[in-house]
């Protein structure tokens, strides 16, 4: 790991891999409060912008 002045354009850092689950996303709008329906409904979220449910995006930025 490096400091962040270390850092430099082109410098690459590879993290291990996390599948986001169904189980992640029910409990990630349970604790956040967040039952937005891009999330959570199937049906919706099929009307889209995505097509089919998409994770949080603080979600994803927490495990990334």
């Amino acid at each position: 790991m490096k400091y962040f002045e270390e850092i430099q354009v082109g410098d690459v850092e590879v993290t291990r891999a996390r599948t986001i689950t169904e189980a992640d996303i029910v409990n990630f709008a349970a604790f956040s409060g967040d039952w937005y329906p891009l999330h959570t409904d199937v049906e919706y979220a099929k009307k889209g912008p995505f097509g089919e449910r998409i994770a949080h995006g603080m979600l994803v930025l927490s495990v990334a």
